[in-house]
């Protein structure tokens, strides 16, 4: 089977698996990002393990845990304020626990990336939850216009880049994007969410067509901030989970960055 078959299989299965659990119920959809973010957050820490950073990866995983968690309880149940304050002590167990390390070589280095994963990609992660409870209650419609237009740059990028890319983008950094790719997943994007906007009325159509411009425009340069990393640490790939895709964080790497920038964008329109 060819390597773009593979591609389009997993993309099709992983996409059902995405739409059905958002669409099915509010707590499906919470549980649905938790894993992403646990799983993309756990390749990042491998990534670093594998060139030579020791981060501390049950810290980050149990902290991404409870802020992901308190995320959700705050915007679904009536929330007890005094939880918050389990935050602090756990980002100040992470000062302690370079004391208790048998290994102490690098240990700043170690503290500093176990911080850096949780803000480049729980953080994120998290802003789904307001995102789909903006109007007070649970709302999918611009989750999935996010996916929708996050997948439509993906996959457009890469055809309009394979048909007509010459220009290159950032060759330093991604050698095979080029300008023609990016300029077409936007349009594509655009396209995507006029049409999702025919049928999702929560924002008007200049404003489906905002959010597809930022969600393009973060998305490849979230592309780009994660090639870097693999880049820097001379690595192809953040895993092999996803068969033609590569690791978790390979297929949200756009999503990660886009979701902060897509957030303030509908604060700022509502």
């Amino acid at each position: 089977m060819s390597n773009l078959a593979t591609r389009a299989i997993t993309a099709l299965i992983g996409v059902a698996i995405i739409i059905g659990a958002i669409v099915y119920d509010y707590r499906s959809f919470a549980i649905l990002f938790l894993i992403l973010a646990i799983l993309a957050l756990n390749e990042f820490y491998g990534l670093l393990k594998s060139a030579g950073t020791k981060p501390f990866r049950a810290w980050g995983l149990v902290l991404s845990l409870v802020l992901f968690v308190l995320t959700f309880v705050n915007w679904t149940e009536d929330f007890e304020q005094k939880y918050l304050y389990a935050i602090p002590v756990l980002i100040g167990t992470l000062f302690i626990l370079p004391l208790i390390r048998s290994d102490k070589k690098n240990v700043l280095s170690s503290v500093a990336m176990s911080i850096l994963g949780v803000l480049y990609i729980v953080i994120p992660f998290c802003l789904v939850i307001p995102i789909a409870f903006l109007e007070g209650t649970f709302n999918y419609e611009l989750v999935l216009g996010i996916l929708f237009a996050q997948w439509a740059n993906d996959t457009g990028a890469y055809f309009t880049g394979k048909t007509f890319g010459k220009t290159k983008l950032y060759e330093k950094i991604s050698p095979n994007k080029t300008w023609e790719g990016a300029i077409g997943g936007l349009l594509i994007a655009v396209g995507i969410l006029l049409i999702f906007g025919t049928y999702f009325n929560q924002l008007t159509t200049i404003e489906w067509v905002g959010l597809a411009i930022v969600v393009s425009v973060f998305g490849t340069i979230g592309d780009l901030v994660e090639s870097l990393f693999k880049r820097t640490l001379a690595i192809k790939d953040s895993g092999s989970t996803l068969p033609g895709h590569g690791g978790f964080l390979d297929r949200f790497d756009g999503l990660i960055l886009a979701l902060p920038f897509a957030f303030a964008y509908l604060i700022l329109i509502g």
